[in-house]
């Protein structure tokens, strides 16, 4: 999991778990421009945890090496993951699921 001092709850996906959680040959689509090639997606992902679930979870574009899940500390606290990050969570689009795990 990423930890920032402000923390936004966002996702950035791999190849593999882009495909997996909308379908293959279906591209990120640019919502919003961040910066440096950054931008959030018009696509979202629900997040389940442990203990409880996020919906509407913006992902953040182009797509990394390494998935990365950002969450605030209430987040990890609702899903259940703050006691224990190396559960992970399940992440959940329109075409299907993806197990992401703690890599810290």
């Amino acid at each position: 999991m990423l930890h920032k001092p402000h923390r936004p709850r966002f996702v950035r996906l791999t190849t593999e778990h882009c495909q997996a959680l909308f379908g293959a040959g279906v591209a990120l689509e640019p919502w919003m421009v961040i910066s440096n090639g950054r931008f959030v997606a018009k696509q979202r992902i629900t997040m389940i945890g442990p203990r409880g679930r996020i919906e509407g979870v913006a992902v953040v574009g182009p797509l990394v090496d390494s998935t990365q899940v950002s969450l605030a500390m209430h987040d990890e606290d609702k899903l259940g993951l703050a006691d224990d990050p190396s559960r992970g969570v399940i992440l959940v689009g329109p075409g299907g699921e993806a197990k992401v795990v703690a890599s810290e």
